[in-house]
């Protein structure tokens, strides 16, 4: 700001060749010049090693809040939080935030420069600013509808490639790559969707911001020419004016475009503050080891509406239970809400020590060994054929020698 505010002398000494003046004012401008460059690396060199930090720190929390929480995580969702989220604030929000301070302190001085130069092209400068100012929002909630979407479908994409490599001896056995191809080509389509329309709704912004620029430093400079006609301003205010204009145009444009871009990262931040919240760890002695445990009136209730209802067990110190029921009767799910990986709707489950007293269970000290199944995010049928389709008139067949054709009625899809 100093040296273009020094050019508006600079090119008036040119025009009188007052030559010592000259070389003064060039030397000046060139130390000016260079003091500004080496500010901004330095800076931009000390808020990576920021970023850096904050990332290594949150992850540390969001590890520590997966651990402590009780819940059953996805190992996608939690590697796109990790990652892919992190990365997409530090471009929208870290990499953006240092801008605000500098080019909005650049924005303030050009106009305080252009206020020594003269009130009126000071005024027409605040004019055009407003109007700059308040065009750009009319693509902010777009862009912020756009990062929140290239989250969901990164996380989306990571499940399905766990889904699907989970099984993927099982895929290779039955020659079905085909399918694990088609599958992760049309998720992967729907990520670079995202992308192009995040990145689609930036341009928009900055084409906005590009329109208002050069609408604004016409305005500005045909109103200058008209003072210096009239010999209220100075030969070589043309030239600082210029410069002044630019530097508004600059600074306002990159302050809204950083304002803007942090603010479409806002409802990702506070979904990552969430996730990274502090949860003690429980103290020694809280926990005990449990050796019996009781349930009563416990249910789980589903989203679809179907409901799920438990009769009520008391398993004592040292008993063997062995549990059976039919497909889907609910086996594996009152196992998991036993563990806590899943809430009940209504009822509770107690457990007890050794001297028959409810107490708050150390889950640590429970063993479960699950089954694996690898079941592939298609059809039944195509579980069943593996996704070959010269197999399906067998299909009927096979589930009435397993007896699974009554469960399949069940389903409103059969």
């Amino acid at each position: 700001m100093g040296a273009g505010y020094i050019q508006m002398y600079w090119l008036t000494y040119i025009k009188d060749r007052a030559w010592v003046k000259i070389l003064l004012a060039t030397a000046l401008m060139g130390i000016l010049y260079l003091a500004a460059q080496g500010m901004i690396y330095y800076i931009q060199f000390v808020i990576r090693v920021q970023e850096e930090e904050y990332n290594k720190k949150v992850r540390a929390r969001l590890a520590t809040h997966y651990f402590r929480d009780g819940q059953n995580h996805q190992v996608p969702a939690v590697q796109n939080r990790m990652t892919n989220d992190l990365e997409m604030i530090r471009k929208n929000y870290f990499d953006w935030y240092p801008i605000v301070p500098f080019y909005g302190s650049m924005f303030v001085a050009a106009l305080v420069a252009l206020l020594t130069i003269n009130w009126s092209i000071f005024l027409t400068s605040v004019v055009i600013d407003i109007v700059s100012y308040f065009v750009p929002k009319l693509v902010q909630k777009k862009m912020e509808q756009a990062t929140n979407n290239v989250s969901e479908q990164n996380k989306h994409y990571l499940d399905v490639l766990a889904k699907w490599f989970s099984g993927l001896e099982e895929l290779r056995r039955y020659f079905a790559g085909a399918k694990l191809f088609q599958v992760g080509e049309k998720t992967s389509s729907k990520v670079e969707q995202a992308h192009v329309k995040q990145t689609a709704a930036q341009q928009q912004l900055i084409i906005l911001n590009g329109i208002c620029n050069m609408v604004g430093q016409i305005i500005l400079l045909s109103l200058t020419a008209f003072l210096i006609t009239k010999n209220l301003v100075i030969f070589g205010a043309i030239m600082s004016v210029q410069n002044f204009a630019a530097n508004i145009s600059i600074g306002l444009q990159q302050t809204i475009q950083a304002l803007s871009f942090m603010k479409s990262s806002q409802d990702l931040m506070k979904q990552v503050d969430g996730d990274a919240t502090v949860i003690e760890k429980v103290k020694a002695g809280q926990e005990e080891t449990p050796v019996a445990f009781s349930t009563k009136d416990l249910a789980l209730q589903y989203p679809n509406g179907e409901k799920l209802t438990f009769p009520d067990i008391a398993v004592k110190p040292g008993e063997k239970i062995l549990l059976t029921g039919d497909s889907g009767a609910g086996k594996s799910t009152l196992f998991k809400l036993i563990l806590g990986e899943l809430k009940p709707s209504t009822g509770k489950i107690e457990f007890q020590n050794s001297q028959g007293l409810t107490i708050k269970p150390n889950m640590s000290r429970i063993g479960y060994i699950p089954q694996e199944p690898n079941l592939f995010p298609g059809t039944i049928k195509e579980n069943i054929t593996m996704f070959n389709k010269q197999l399906n008139n067998q299909v009927a067949q096979v589930l009435d020698e397993v007896n699974f054709a009554a469960d399949i009625k069940k389903f409103k899809a059969g």
